[in-house]
């Protein structure tokens, strides 16, 4: 079975409440301070990229693009803005120009290791693979950059995807370095250990799983398979039991049934 890449939400701008900043000046012959609105550049940029992603996520891309458009123009240094008109371009189809807006996001001075994270994700989905691992790596080397598991599992997906399943299984162990409850990493450990035919660590990954996730109708039935490689019976059984009782409507589950009546 084939895990989604983990990136953080690209609708970043939706929780941000933004002002204006004020600011005091006294005036020559008075020493009364007079409040006048100055316009925070950053905050502004703020306030149009929330506004641009409101209204792309209610459907008016025109509106969303003029928005996001005014964010840039207000703090084109603002990582954020970049990031979010990527979003944009990717929801609306135009794939070269969300790789350039995440290239503008990660030439910001300030850019930080989740937009390089993010950026590796659409690299990946894009069959981009080389520039992907570069970019998931880049994240991962940023001083306070905390998700590393996250970018290690990513890597690991994303070399499963490229077809060179050692390395991938390599990432995946890094991730479970980071974080050993990451359930995808122990899922695809298990399977990869399947496929290689190291049935024994696969039944050990897939234990590990369930200890740190709920049973689903993939995980039962990668335990069947597993246990069926082993030529235990007993625990195929189990897990079959298993599978049908928890998820009796499920398509592994039809397929569970229709195996044991050939």
């Amino acid at each position: 079975m084939k895990h989604g890449l983990s990136g953080l939400s690209l609708a970043i701008a939706l929780s941000l409440l933004v002002t204006g900043c004020v600011t005091e000046r006294t005036y020559t012959g008075t020493d009364i301070p007079v409040s006048e609105r100055k316009l925070d550049k950053v905050a502004a940029a703020r306030e149009r990229m929330q506004l641009g992603l409101t209204y792309l996520n209610r459907g008016n891309s025109e509106q969303a693009k003029y928005n996001l458009d005014k964010a840039i123009e207000y703090a084109p240094e603002l990582e954020d803005v970049h990031v979010a008109m990527a979003y944009y371009y990717q929801t609306v189809g135009d794939l070269v120009r969300t790789e350039q807006a995440y290239q503008d996001a990660i030439n910001t001075k300030d850019a930080s290791g989740d937009s390089m994270n993010n950026f590796g994700v659409f690299l990946c989905q894009q069959k981009q693979y080389d520039k992907a691992e570069k970019m998931f790596l880049a994240a991962i080397e940023m001083p306070k950059y905390t998700r590393t598991a996250s970018s290690y599992e990513n890597l690991g997906i994303c070399s499963r995807d490229a077809g060179q399943t050692e390395k991938a299984r390599q990432y995946f162990q890094m991730a479970l370095k980071y974080d050993p409850r990451r359930s995808v990493s122990l899922l695809e450990l298990a399977e990869l250990g399947l496929d290689k035919g190291d049935y024994v660590d696969a039944q050990n990954q897939l234990a590990r799983y369930h200890q740190v996730a709920a049973q689903t109708p993939e995980s039962l039935t990668l335990g069947i398979k597993i246990e069926q490689a082993l030529n235990d019976d007993a625990a195929m059984k189990r897990f079959g039991i298993l599978l049908l009782a928890k998820f009796p409507a499920s398509p592994q589950a039809k397929q569970y049934r229709v195996n044991l009546h050939q």
